[in-house]
């Protein structure tokens, strides 16, 4: 007997304890999604944004910015004679890019959200939605942001709804649930699901605190096309600012037939 809960002794020393996840912090989210009402439903989309996550007292505010600025958008947006647009597939960030995301990352705020969320890890965390409308001529849009399981595989919940007294409510909704993280919890994966039409997979990997694009707040559209600027400038060896249609003129010229 002695030996024997020498032994247990031994095993409740050296074997790990589960320790519960901390999303307190800046993430970098990352989806990869099939959109059966779209075009084409086969082919594979992506996503990402920054989440930040911080507690005070009895609340958990999340915050979203859904416009992230890499100093390196390859793999995430293309050019043609229709401008720039998104990559079409599964984008994965470069060693530079993943890098980039450890060290802290450019947000545009346009579109920002922030929602404080009352609850608990054990209980679920919760937005506060406002009022119903109660009149007819008045129609209100609600976003209820909720936590499920925050303390060990979470599940994040998006809830929305259009509506008046006068009509039904139009209603949707996105789930990012957590199937597995990394032993040191710096990286979540699970399933993505919106509005039942849109079906993938999530990463939330753990990055450095963000910064403002500045001033100018430019997009990751208008940054592309300042260094795809300067790229023909070097090229045709030109001094000095170009014209847009001398640019335009440039990457018709480069652009594949």
């Amino acid at each position: 007997m002695r030996r024997l809960l020498g032994l247990l002794a031994l095993w409740l020393v050296v074997v790990p304890v589960a320790s519960a996840a901390d999303l307190t912090g800046t993430w970098y989210v990352l989806v990869h999604y099939k959109d059966d009402a779209s075009g084409k439903p086969d082919a594979m989309r992506w996503e990402d944004r920054i989440w930040i996550f911080e507690r005070s007292g009895d609340e958990l505010t999340w915050k979203e910015y859904p416009i992230v600025v890499f100093a390196d958008d390859e793999g995430r947006f293309e050019r043609s004679k229709r401008g720039y647009s998104r990559v079409i597939g599964a984008w994965e960030p470069n060693p530079g890019q993943r890098a980039q995301i450890a060290s802290g990352l450019e947000v545009n705020t346009r579109g920002s959200k922030t929602k404080s969320l009352r609850g608990s890890d054990a209980a679920g965390w919760k937005s506060v939605g406002s009022a119903q409308p109660v009149s007819a001529n008045v129609i209100t849009y609600v976003e209820i942001w909720g936590l499920r399981d925050a303390g060990g595989k979470p599940v994040f919940l998006r809830n929305e709804s259009l509506g008046s007294a006068a009509m039904d409510s139009l209603e949707g909704g996105t789930r990012y649930e957590t199937q597995s993280a990394s032993d040191d919890g710096s990286e979540l994966r699970g399933s993505f699901e919106r509005d039942g039409a849109r079906h993938g997979t999530f990463r939330m990997i753990r990055a450095g605190a963000v910064s403002n694009v500045g001033k100018d707040g430019k997009t990751p559209n208008e940054k592309m096309r300042e260094r795809i600027e300067q790229q023909v400038r070097e090229q045709l060896q030109i001094e000095g600012a170009l014209t847009p249609e001398a640019v335009n003129d440039a990457l018709d010229a480069q652009s594949p037939k």
